[in-house]
């Protein structure tokens, strides 16, 4: 991806290949989460990053209910998922979901979202970046 050139300069391109196994979080987020053999267990609604080291750490899911009522949010490791780039959805191993699985309440501060992203609300902590107006 990333190759040197003439002097100090780097040169980058895109991984355009059929190959290529890159999946937009976006393609994820609020999708069903299946098991190895296609049964749905829940819905995908938060992956948690650590800022420290910007890897994915964690997965909220939405398990059980009917239309919204009855559900728990779960938090399970990363690990416990993998992402299915071809039907744009993850796969889940049920039974590390069982032994790490860690219930997160409707009021966790972390999952509060007012109908908007994170990145699109001003947080009480959180700096206005450069050049941008808060209205």
């Amino acid at each position: 991806m990333f190759g040197k050139t003439k002097g100090n300069r780097i040169s980058a391109s895109a991984d355009t290949s059929k190959d290529a196994c890159l999946l937009g979080v976006n393609s994820l987020v609020a999708n069903n989460v299946y098991d190895a053999e296609g049964i749905l267990v829940g819905k995908l609604e938060e992956i948690v990053i650590d800022t420290r080291t910007g890897c994915v750490r964690h997965a909220v899911l939405a398990v059980g209910g009917i239309l919204g009522l009855g559900r728990k949010r779960v938090a399970i490791p990363w690990s416990a998922l993998k992402p299915d780039a071809q039907y744009r959805r993850c796969v889940v191993d049920v039974a590390q979901m069982q032994l790490t699985a860690v219930r997160v309440s409707d009021d966790d501060p972390w999952l509060q979202r007012n109908g908007a992203t994170h990145a699109n609300t001003n947080h009480p902590r959180q700096a206005p970046m450069r050049g941008m107006r808060l209205t």
